[in-house]
């Protein structure tokens, strides 16, 4: 049996640099860092009859890859001629939450095809296909970050090179583990909304993302949150609370899209008890809700806010093993 797994992220500052239509005639830069919750492939070849069957939350029983519904599975099982195959595709956290899973499963299935045809791979190799195969063959309306987010593991500003090569360089962030254990503590996570597509969001976001408009104006001082982010987290990560309160004013005046009455309302009763910061995680509408509360203040707020979901920060990326 062979098991790969690829973690899920919580990206802080930067969002929206990293759609192609910002970077047309920008450079991108996100701060995010990985959890220890996963999107797992677990398969095995058959012994008994040929064929595709594959499990999340549809099943699919087909001869050949080709005639997948699933676009990633499709693309990924035929350009490594993987068939004859039980495939069960798990999650920690629902799909369309917010935390990039679309394209952890993307870097998971490689991790999974890629080993079960004894290629050699790095979480860089991973990175780049994903991109190629979501973004370049199967056209969707998002990002880069989440992929390389996924691959890498671990707390990373990644910049993104607006230039013809699409360059991307990573920048792996040192801190303490008394840092580490401040972020996992004060940062607490609550769905808001049902699971959403994120696609129509932004398909919205990168037609707004148009030469001097106001959305690139904004994206830009987004992008300029990112040190800032990254000095917090090194010195003072109760600075991050106000830092992510104004990436959220921002993002707010990018598009109303961005977050509904439902959303707003949970964010002003955070604030009031005691957090002071936050943001919406993913495209926008709907998912989870991440609120900074600083320590001196989680008496008060667990008392409004009674459950989360808990994260630990993951330093392990992507990757796929044999458990037989």
């Amino acid at each position: 049996m062979l098991i790969a797994q690829a973690p899920l992220r919580i990206s802080l500052f930067g969002g929206g640099s990293d759609l192609p239509a910002f970077l047309e005639r920008n450079d991108g830069a996100v701060l995010s860092f990985t959890i220890d919750k996963r999107v797992y492939v677990v398969g095995h070849p058959f012994t008994h009859r040929n064929g595709i069957l594959l499990k999340y939350s549809k099943t699919e029983d087909v001869q050949d890859p080709q005639q997948l519904q699933h676009p990633i599975a499709r693309v990924v099982l035929e350009r490594y001629d993987l068939n004859d195959m039980d495939i069960a595709v798990m999650s920690d956290v629902p799909a369309g939450t917010g935390m990039g899973s679309s394209s952890s499963f993307t870097v998971a299935l490689l991790a999974f095809a890629r080993h079960a045809k004894g290629i050699p791979t790095s979480s860089v190799d991973l990175a780049r296909e994903a991109c190629e195969i979501e973004i370049d063959i199967l056209k969707e309306p998002i990002g880069y970050q989440d992929q390389w987010a996924s691959a890498l593991g671990g707390i990373n500003v990644i910049r993104f090179n607006g230039s013809s090569d699409r360059s991307v360089t990573v920048e792996q962030v040192a801190v303490t583990a008394h840092a580490t254990q401040m972020l996992e503590q004060n940062l607490h996570l609550f769905p808001v909304g049902e699971p959403r597509s994120a696609s129509k969001l932004l398909i919205r976001q990168q037609t707004e993302l148009t030469a001097g408009s106001k959305a690139e104006q904004i994206t830009r001082r987004m992008v300029n949150l990112v040190e800032q982010g990254h000095r917090a987290i090194v010195t003072n990560v109760d600075d991050l609370g106000p830092l992510l309160h104004e990436a959220w004013s921002l993002k707010r005046e990018i598009s109303q899209s961005i977050s509904t009455r439902k959303v707003n309302a949970v964010y002003e009763r955070g604030l009031v008890a005691g957090a002071t910061g936050g943001k919406l995680l993913g495209a926008g509408g709907s998912g989870y809700l991440a609120l900074y509360v600083p320590e001196e203040n989680s008496e008060r707020f667990r008392k409004r806010f009674t459950s989360k979901l808990p994260i630990r920060i993951s330093s392990i990326g992507a990757g796929a093993l044999d458990a037989s």
